[in-house]
């Protein structure tokens, strides 16, 4: 029997619902730390270059790099990362991107 966290769950449902800003937005508004520790998780690999990802979309990240330090520190408060997210959901989508062809293929 294959164990399915609740981190990988939320993941699948953004990565479904990628498309549709409101459910993503309701989304991180019900998602708990756990929920969305895999998304804090994928932004320390990728400053840490842990994360093989291909040049254009490391270019699409770099002006987002002072967020992805950010959300990537463990000091930051939970609810400061979501409205992070939530304002800037177009870096949102980009690793929500990254880690479906990392995490759920």
């Amino acid at each position: 029997m294959v164990k399915i966290s609740a981190d990988l769950i939320f993941l699948k449902l953004f990565s479904e619902n990628i498309d549709n800003n409101k459910v993503l937005v309701k989304l991180l508004n019900v998602g708990k730390f756990n929920d969305l520790l895999i998304v804090f998780e994928l932004c320390k690999n990728i400053l840490l270059g842990n994360v093989p990802i291909l040049p254009k979309v490391i270019n699409k990240l770099r002006i987002f790099e002072k967020d992805l330090i950010l959300l990537a520190d463990k000091k930051v408060a939970f609810n400061n990362k979501i409205k992070l997210l939530l304002k800037k959901i177009h870096m949102f989508k980009i690793l929500i991107s990254i880690a479906e062809k990392f995490l759920l293929n």
